[in-house]
């Protein structure tokens, strides 16, 4: 049965963000769609990492032949998108952007590299060093293979004790987000085959792998302290109901190499050496630090990370990964006769059938490669991570756009589409070939059409300098202002108003979003006006003080699922962008698709009508026509989406925005014209947007100096 993880998530997450598992799409299709996906799934988890550790860590994809795990610096993520691995992948994401936040990876290196072993265990490691000539204290290279042995067994330790110490800060610190870390802990601990182990004759022999087994799970439920010689007192050296007590990796390391003292004190694996031995040499019923005996059925972690199992992870069936028999009965259903407590405890423990062992090494191999950061994380080539990076840096988000439209014959009310918004176009996007609008193939021609609007943009503004221009009003004989010397002689007649009023009026601050509609129908000499005229308005208003334009395309971006998705292009804003930025990029933008104009108007409402107070705002648009767009989401046309589009547009006045739409024509309007009136009313205008003096008197109808 299907089994979504999307638990912690499916309350803000739209899920149509993930591939339907029934859709058949072809390679190509698929691939872009998922890079566009792939892009928002990185995004979130991003904002999730920083809004937890505080800080900005870089969050990537693990690319072909990179390394897959923390490094100190950034967190690497799988690009396995699917809703049955959201919540874990970002409970992970936490868990290593907790790491870069609070681990010092310096202190393993220098352990790994340097030798650097913590003070509990200096008496152990004293038998291996030797002195030399020159009186140094070097390591014995009789005992290399034993040195590597001990940090590698050293550092395992460490790995475990610093994942409790940083998933309880982040736990304890930001408990909006611990059903995430729920999700992580039933994926990589929480097993049934797991539950099973530790109940059952496995892993009760003094080993190091019986040790790391028990202390991985010493949290789950079915923790047996009584196993392993020393186990308790391992228990009671975490203390894991004060895991915060231990502040840096330091004193994590310390901590580790008392227990590192506690199991090899119980161990003696290295019969043929004779260190100095460390920690408190006793048995399975030591508890020399004077810390209470906890039984297997108290609750150490109260309001801690979830590391007790419940069986609600992989497996829970009580069937095997695949869904088969695990053998934890015989096939006449009576459960297996088990073995005796070699430890005293009493009681029989139920054996592991050969397949049931299998199983529990993989889960074992699973659980430490999680404490060793090593996770299988599905990769993606470097060129699509470039891609997916330079997605990012085009600041684009999504917004469900025509949800309740009635459509169709029957008056459907639409779910909703998702409308990409991409708030920053670059260069590195346009390169990409990702989006339909951006290209080459019309360069040159679309070129001229930038030159000849800045030169025309001139003439422009200079029709414009009203707004530059300061008026000076000076009101005498007033009580208050700036004193005026000739008139002081009428204080002796009882005359106080002897002061002058000055007041300098500038015009008001203006903001102009400039909204073209890209669809394919607007190609040729409509295309041509068109950019002409956007160009020459943003040229004229960076020639004029207090005034700013925005300029945006409507469009869609092929998408896999769907067929495509409307897609709201800010292609500049001159509050952010130089003017350079149109001379560079805007021969590359050319029309495509069909032209979902209300949904795209929706999508960026919020950035239309988010300005500074005091700020006059102007919606400029250039459209053909009616519109018309449809995917399996939505059918937008005809009626239905001339009244969306209208609705919009009313929106867009209420909220303060001044509105003035230009009908670009090759002669012919048929329904069209009566579409475009219904839609923008008494501000449709029918120009040629070639001629600019006509161009102005239309703009200074709307955004004429108020004094």
């Amino acid at each position: 049965m299907y089994k979504s993880n999307l638990n912690y998530s499916s309350f803000w997450l739209d899920r149509s963000i993930w591939d339907d598992d029934d859709q058949e799409v072809t390679k190509v299709e698929k691939k872009s769609n998922d890079l566009m996906k792939l892009m928002s799934y990185k995004r979130s988890i991003s904002n999730f990492v920083n809004i937890v550790t505080g800080q900005p860590i870089p969050v990537t994809f693990n690319g072909r032949g990179e390394d897959s795990y923390t490094d100190g610096k950034q967190v690497v993520i799988s690009a396995k998108m699917n809703d049955k691995e959201f919540d874990p992948i970002v409970g992970l994401a936490l868990h290593e952007g907790s790491h870069v936040k609070l681990t010092n990876f310096e202190s393993l290196r220098l352990l790994m590299d340097h030798d650097v072993f913590p003070s509990s265990m200096s008496d152990y490691i004293k038998p291996y060093y030797i002195t030399n000539d020159g009186g140094d204290r070097i390591w014995n290279d009789d005992w290399y293979g034993v040195r590597g042995d001990i940090k590698n067994k050293l550092k395992n330790l460490l790995n475990y004790v610093e994942d409790r110490r940083i998933d309880n800060y982040i736990y304890k610190s930001a408990p909006g987000y611990r059903g995430y870390y729920e999700s992580m802990y039933d994926k990589y601990f929480h097993s049934n085959v797991v539950d099973k182990g530790l109940k059952s004759s496995e892993h009760r022999d003094e080993t190091w792998e019986s040790y790391m087994f028990r202390l991985i799970n010493i949290t789950n439920k079915n923790r047996d302290l009584n196993a392993l010689k020393g186990l308790r007192t391992i228990w009671n050296l975490l203390d894991l109901k004060n895991i915060s007590r231990l502040r840096t990796t330091d004193e994590s390391l310390e901590l580790a190499g008392k227990i590192f003292m506690v199991i090899q004190n119980n161990i003696d694996e290295y019969m043929d050496t004779d260190p100095q031995q460390g920690g408190d040499g006793q048995g399975q019923d030591g508890d020399t630090d004077g810390k209470s005996d906890m039984s297997s059925d108290s609750n150490p972690t109260a309001d801690a990370p979830p590391m007790e199992g419940n069986g609600s992870g992989e497996g829970k069936d009580s069937k095997g990964d695949d869904g088969k028999d695990d053998g934890s009965t015989d096939k006449k259903g009576s459960q297996s006769i088990g073995v005796g407590n070699k430890n005293g405890a009493g009681g029989d423990f139920t054996p592991l059938n050969d397949r049931q062992k299998k199983m529990l090494e993989n889960a074992i191999k699973k659980q430490e490669k999680f404490l060793d950061g090593d996770i299988q994380k599905k990769t993606i080539t470097k060129a699509d991570k470039k891609k997916i990076d330079t997605l990012d840096q085009a600041d684009i988000e999504t917004e469900v756009t025509g949800k309740g439209l009635q459509q169709g014959y029957y008056r459907n009310a639409s779910q909703g589409v998702q409308t990409y918004v991409i708030k920053n176009v670059t260069k590195n996007l346009i390169d990409s070939g990702i989006v339909p609008h951006l290209g080459f193939w019309r360069k040159d021609e679309n070129d001229k059409a930038v030159r000849k609007g800045i030169t025309l943009g001139t003439i422009l503004g200079k029709k414009l300098k009203t707004r530059n221009e300061e008026r000076i009003n000076n009101t005498p004989r007033m009580k208050s202002g700036k004193l005026n010397g000739r008139m002081l002689h009428e204080i002796g007649f009882g005359n106080f108003q002897i002061f002058d009023q000055i007041n300098i009026n500038t015009a008001t601050p203006c903001l102009l979003h400039i909204s073209i509609d890209a669809s394919s129908s607007m190609s040729g000499d409509k295309w041509y006006n068109t950019q002409t005229a956007a160009v020459a308005i943003a040229k004229a208003a960076s020639m004029t003080d207090n005034m700013n334009v925005v300029i945006s395309y409507r469009g869609i971006y092929y998408n896999s699922g769907s067929g495509c998705q409307p897609l709201m292009m800010i292609a500049y804003d001159s509050r952010k962008d130089k003017f350079q930025k149109i001379q560079n990029l805007f021969k590359f933008i050319s029309p495509s698709g069909t032209t979902p104009e209300g949904l795209c108007f929706e999508a960026i409402l919020k950035e239309l009508v988010k300005t500074k107070n005091g700020t006059e705002s102007y919606l400029i648009n250039f459209s053909d026509g009616w519109p018309g767009f449809d995917n399996k989401e939505i059918s937008y046309n005809g009626q239905y989406a001339v009244d969306h589009t209208a609705e919009q547009v009313k929106k867009v006045r209420q909220a303060g925005v001044g509105v003035l739409s230009y009908f670009i024509s090759d002669g012919y309007y048929g329904s069209s014209k009566s579409y475009f009136e219904q839609m923008y009313g008494k501000d449709s205008e029918f120009i040629n947007v070639d001629n600019m003096t006509q161009l102005a008197k239309t703009l200074n109808k709307k955004f004429e100096v108020k004094i």
